[in-house]
């Protein structure tokens, strides 16, 4: 099938088949793939809208809508090609519908709609699909972190600042602050999923139509929650894709940080964690790797999603408003954005349900760190009375002095400190011992914290009861959109099948 077949159905006004050169420029099939199925289906609700109006008789609406269902048939079943010499999926679409049941019938396809606002239906329902697979996936990986934060919850481990010891902590804290940064990511995901799920259909070109269309009967029967009422609005706003790929961007940039994390902690300096095989690639030469480069890729992915957003952006300032064909451009970073996030939501979950945490190697860290340092200092601040300054200066001054002597917080006791104290401070400062040996041990310091949300048991205990809470309340949300998404699916269903197999 080409376009030549019908003549070109859209250029009526222009004397001359388009130049060759021209169309395969202008053409978006190779980028239209995405929205297939969703144009037949928004057509087919359309379809329905045109016969409940008496705008097309029933006989009408049957034979084309008989010929949409075989067309999404041969597409469902990947044998229909999209190419030929048609601008878009929609007029390749309208070509089938005519070559099927003849201009006469197929012709009428098409009353009261543009392009305009059919390629924001498209690209709505379209996005509206990917924000539930992320969404999905964003659930996954938010319980895989819960999970191992629950399994995880008295493994210690050094908490870093510029990638130097800070505090000591618990692997369950870390893994509870990167589930808190995809709950936010969540809630994002869906305040847009419900700005994304407004029906454009029914704007026409820009103004509105003649016709007696019924919008809200169209955005019932493809599930949307609500109109874009403002007809220039449904055709010419992208601000919900962009909003899209820029919860998407943030999203990378977490996960990378993430990444970047378990590549550091996986290298032998560090020895942390240690990847499943599975996720784990080799070295071509040397046969002692075991590299993460899926979690290099997750990092690389992050960079190009954050361009891909720089690029909407950029490629949105200018238009004027109204529909523009550089809006055509605006699909391929789109998609490219939302499958990638997907997929790298997806791969991470499988890394943090797989990596092993090496305890051994952890506490090995611990036990030689200065960290305890900070702790040490707000003893001296409740028991001595000191204020903040001088005691940050002494115990920097007992921290220097046992780095010197190539000796560990923990193996220093009061009596060191009080000399200090003296050549420092000029006077005495008293610690009890018991208060000071509990400080300083950093295998029990974390214990000793007082303040909300702290890396303590008692608080982290508290947050993965919280956190399993909001998760199933985000995932109730969810799957209620989903409900509701099966109940618009059903109603166009059986009008369809009411129409075809009916008298």
């Amino acid at each position: 099938m080409t376009s030549s077949e019908e003549g070109g159905l859209y250029r009526s006004r222009l004397g001359k088949e388009m130049d060759e050169d021209a169309l395969n420029y202008l053409s978006s099939l190779r980028d239209d793939e995405e929205i297939f199925l969703e144009d037949i289906e928004g057509t087919e609700a359309h379809v329905i809208m045109l016969y409940e109006q008496g705008i097309i008789s029933k006989e009408e609406a049957r034979q084309i809508l008989r010929a949409l269902e075989d067309l999404k048939k041969e597409a469902t079943e990947g044998r229909v090609e999209l190419r030929g010499g048609f601008e878009d999926i929609h007029e390749l679409i309208e070509s089938y519908i005519i070559s099927r049941v003849g201009r006469e019938i197929g012709g009428k396809l098409h009353s009261g709609r543009s392009r305009n606002d059919q390629v924001a239906l498209d690209i709505r329902l379209r996005v509206r699909k990917y924000l539930l697979e992320i969404w999905r996936e964003t659930l996954a990986l938010g319980n895989a972190l819960l999970s191992r934060a629950e399994e995880q919850r008295e493994t210690m481990i050094i908490h870093y600042t510029h990638l130097q010891h800070a505090q000591v902590g618990y692997v369950s804290h870390y893994l509870l602050a990167h589930l808190d940064h995809l709950l936010r990511d969540l809630e994002r995901i869906k305040a847009c999923y419900h700005r994304t799920n407004r029906c454009p259909l029914g704007a026409c070109a820009i103004a509105g139509s003649t016709l007696p269309l019924n919008r809200d009967r169209v955005a019932e029967l493809l599930g949307f929650e609500d109109l874009v009422e403002n007809s220039i609005d449904a055709v010419s706003s992208r601000d919900f894709a962009l909003e899209a790929v820029a919860i998407t961007a943030i999203m990378m940039t977490n996960l990378s940080r993430i990444a970047e994390d378990l590549i550091i902690w996986s290298s032998s300096e560090f020895g942390y964690i240690e990847l499943p095989d599975e996720l784990a690639s080799p070295s071509s030469v040397m046969p002692h790797k075991k590299n993460p480069c899926v979690l290099e890729l997750l990092r690389a992915k992050s960079g190009r999603v954050i361009g891909l957003l720089t690029g909407l952006l950029a490629m949105m300032k200018g238009i004027p408003t109204g529909y523009n064909r550089d809006l055509q451009e605006a699909k391929k970073p789109l998609w490219e954005a939302l499958r990638e996030t997907r997929d790298s939501v997806k791969i991470l979950t499988k890394v943090i349900e797989g990596i092993s945490f090496r305890k051994d190697r952890m506490l090995e860290s611990i036990s030689g760190s200065y960290a305890p340092a900070i702790e040490l200092v707000e003893a001296l601040i409740k028991y001595s009375k000191l204020p903040l300054r001088d005691a940050h200066k002494l115990v920097g001054s007992l921290v220097r002095r046992l780095h010197e002597q190539k000796k560990a917080l923990k193996d220093s006791d009061p009596s060191i400190l009080n000399e200090l104290s003296q050549e420092i401070l000029g006077k005495e400062v008293t610690l009890p011992e018991d208060v000071f040996k509990e400080v300083v041990n950093p295998m029990e310091v974390a214990k000793t914290r007082k303040t909300a949300g702290a890396s303590t048991p008692k608080e982290i205990e508290k947050m993965i009861n919280d956190r399993k809470k909001r998760l199933g309340e985000v995932a109730g949300e969810f799957e209620g959109n989903l409900k509701n998404l099966l109940k618009s699916k059903e109603k166009i269903e059986e009008s369809i099948s009411m129409l075809i197999s009916g008298p």
